[in-house]
């Protein structure tokens, strides 16, 4: 699974939020969610854009993850893993910048 990453990504976009369909108030999971239930990789793609307290929090939270909203507990299923990329057009321009 694969998430772009924004200067905006917060933890609701990473863990989900709730919407109101019709009279009745739902829960929608992020990816970060998603993935640590089905034990899956998940790819955060230009994770540059995240701040270094944003990304604290979210390696706080790979252990456990307690939703307030649902009052679920979700633990890292096996195979779950959290990659983080940078863009390639960031690489480049600092190896351009650094070759100079």
């Amino acid at each position: 699974m694969m998430h772009i990453c924004t200067e905006r990504t917060d933890l609701d976009e990473l863990i989900g939020n709730q919407y109101w369909s019709g009279q009745h108030l739902c829960f929608h999971y992020g990816p970060l969610a998603l993935a640590m239930k089905g034990g899956e990789e998940l790819i955060l793609e230009q994770c540059e854009a995240l701040s270094p307290f944003m990304l604290a929090k979210v390696n706080f939270l790979l252990r456990d993850l307690f939703i307030d909203d649902t009052a679920e507990m979700i633990r890292p299923q096996e195979g779950f893993r959290l990659t983080l990329r940078r863009s390639e057009a960031i690489e480049n321009r600092e190896q351009k910048a650094r070759a100079v």
